[in-house]
């Protein structure tokens, strides 16, 4: 059995799978073809989904939720906007799985951090979080663009994203702040603003990384620039020593 006698649909929520006529094949082996085939397709599927998020990614950084329509995600993309709609039902529905996908991979490596290492003094973890959200940022440089726009306004997505994901990120890494000034590595000063210094300072260089290039001559996305940010971060957050 061909990949092409292979026909999927939906059904009830259910995947059909609709079999071609037996050809003689032995059991096993068509069983066999038929897993191969599916799996070639998942694989297919799951690529064109990342192709789509990452895009998604890229337009509403560049011109907001109000100014990306799923066709041109679809031509970023470089897939019909058949496959955009068939994987993502509406335009907020995309815009809610790229960010979702985005904000829980830096969760998933900033975990750690900021719910473990309690062997680890506040002062060390401050520093470790500062360095992964830079870095995330360098990523994505996309997630404080699109951010910036979507904080000034007071939409359902803006509610969605603090519901899911910024409050506790806020509350985790501001409880931190106040711990390391207990022990006197942090500077003195309201947590809350510390907090949107660090979150401002790491992410503005990376979204006007043209305008930096421009003026200064560096790329910010280099090593040697991120390792120059981070010890001028560190140098205003912590208390010298």
């Amino acid at each position: 059995m061909t990949e092409q006698q292979v026909r999927t649909g939906r059904r009830g929520g259910r995947r059909a799978v609709r079999l071609p006529a037996a050809t003689g094949e032995a059991p096993l082996d068509g069983a066999r073809k038929t897993a191969k085939a599916e799996t070639g397709g998942r694989k297919r599927a799951d690529a064109v989904r990342e192709a789509v998020l990452q895009a998604a990614l890229d337009c509403y950084g560049v011109f907001g939720y109000d100014g990306t329509s799923t066709r041109a995600v679809a031509d970023r993309a470089n897939v019909t906007h058949t496959l955009v709609l068939y994987h993502f039902r509406s335009k907020e529905d995309l815009w809610i799985a790229a960010l979702d996908k985005a904000l829980a991979s830096y969760e998933e490596a900033i975990s750690p951090i900021l719910d473990g290492n309690e062997g680890m003094c506040p002062g060390i973890r401050l520093r470790h979080f500062i360095e992964q959200f830079v870095r995330f940022s360098a990523r994505y440089p996309q997630i404080h663009r699109i951010m910036t726009m979507e904080g000034n306004q007071d939409t359902p997505r803006l509610e969605w994203v603090i519901d899911n994901h910024l409050r506790a990120h806020y509350e985790k890494v501001r409880d931190l702040i106040r711990r390391a000034q207990d022990e006197g590595t942090v500077r003195d000063c309201d947590a809350t603003r510390l907090y949107y210094f660090i979150v401002g300072s790491a992410g503005t260089l990376f979204t006007l990384s043209t305008e930096y290039k421009a003026l200064t001559g560096r790329d910010v996305f280099s090593e040697t620039e991120i390792l120059r940010n981070l010890a001028f971060l560190y140098e205003i957050v912590f208390v010298a020593t």
